[in-house]
């Protein structure tokens, strides 16, 4: 299998298909074609290849975020999306009819799953909301077979989260504890999962610098020998190729945020992939940090990378590190620097919607942003 593949002979060979119909303001399902896949190999060792395979063709959802959720009984693969027009689910077992179905016609803007939990920043009054992903998805079938009894309670708002404006969550790898931290107007809110009680709760606020204040950045830091994360911010540019890492440490009794006679870097990924190891990206680099933000040294891998084109985020793989940008993909080696694999086509307008547990990317025609999207998720198989 070739490693490298560059414009209509990779991805975009795939992308087309018929269109799905205009959203109605309560279409309860949107149909799609069914999809194909694409050769499209990504960094990876030289055993394995990683391909783009299309999920749903002709999306007209505004989509903000996405994630991904397995099913316990029935092992399928749902993709959730947090839209304009509210939250949706995929099941990626049907390939050869794909429906996305809606789950909540609240506006949603982010979202995290964990386990068979998922917590969502929905609304146009914004809250925090936890969803139980198998009553929502059983309240779904329930309509389907024209099930008539009472809805099953699977959705709660937090109530101090109202005018929320940035939110993240982790499960600390220490403590293997499930944490979600929130910015309101007001303050910084650490809630935890109960399993006893189950349900979030409140257990720490901090007063926020001043009601106005609206990082950059909203990302999580642990450390082994701290309860509770720390919330980067910002990211500087400090001497000797130095970051400066703006925390927020929860485990304290006040927020104290620097002064910087310089603005902070436009980061698009800040990702804490071991102990003392972070990824983060800006412009069309990617580099290798500890929590103190000084450059990480290693004799077999690179402890930077740069791009030919800037990137809008990152994802460490195996061996490499994809480098997405809006008119395709580059992944560079960690070992070499060099491209490893690459797909780019001018025509078309990429984002990456999720890399938790699955790579989701979107696709649009660049010369018209308002037409339907196709959406992908990054497969892979071994080569023979």
């Amino acid at each position: 299998v070739s490693t490298q593949s560059t414009g209509s002979s990779g991805i975009n060979a795939e992308y087309g298909g018929s269109s799905a119909p205009p959203l109605p303001p309560r279409n309860p399902s949107l149909k799609g074609a069914s999809s194909s896949s694409s050769p499209a190999p990504t960094a990876a060792t030289p055993a394995r290849a990683r391909f783009f395979t299309k999920i749903f063709s002709g999306c007209p959802l505004n989509i903000n975020c996405a994630g991904v959720w397995t099913h316990p009984s029935k092992e399928h693969t749902y993709v959730l999306l947090g839209t304009e027009q509210g939250l949706y689910t995929l099941d990626t077992a049907t390939r050869d009819d794909p429906t996305m179905i809606i789950l909540s016609s609240k506006r949603v803007t982010w979202l995290n799953v964990f386990d068979n939990w998922l917590l969502t920043i929905s609304g146009d009054h914004t809250y925090v909301y936890s969803h139980n992903l198998l009553l929502l998805h059983e309240n779904v079938k329930d309509e389907e077979r024209q099930v008539v009894r009472k809805k099953l309670m699977a959705s709660s708002r937090l109530n101090e989260t109202k005018g929320v404006k940035k939110a993240c969550a982790i499960v600390n790898p220490f403590t293997k504890e499930y944490t979600c931290c929130v910015l309101t107007t007001t303050s910084f809110l650490l809630y935890m999962w109960r399993p006893d009680k189950v349900k979030f709760e409140c257990i720490k606020a901090l007063n926020a610098p001043s009601p106005d204040f609206n990082p950059p950045l909203f990302e999580t830091i642990i450390r082994s020998d701290e309860a509770f994360p720390s919330i980067c911010v910002a990211v500087y540019q400090g001497e000797n190729n130095r970051l400066i890492l703006e925390q927020v440490n929860l485990n304290g009794s006040s927020v104290f945020i620097s002064q910087h006679s310089t603005p902070p870097l436009v980061v698009n990924t800040l990702h804490q992939i071991e102990s003392d190891t972070i990824l983060i990206g800006f412009q069309n680099q990617a580099m290798f940090v500890n929590r103190e933000g000084t450059q990480k040294q290693s004799s077999r891998t690179r402890s930077s990378l740069t791009y030919s084109v800037p990137v809008s985020s990152l994802v460490c793989l195996e061996g490499g590190v994809l480098g997405f940008h809006k008119s395709g993909m580059e992944g560079r080696s960690l070992t070499t620097g060099k491209v490893e694999a690459e797909v780019r086509d001018d025509s078309k307008v990429f984002r990456l919607l999720s890399s938790a547990r699955m790579i989701i990317l979107e696709s649009r025609i660049a010369s018209d942003s308002t037409n339907n999207s196709n959406l992908y998720v990054l497969t892979s198989a071994k080569n023979e």
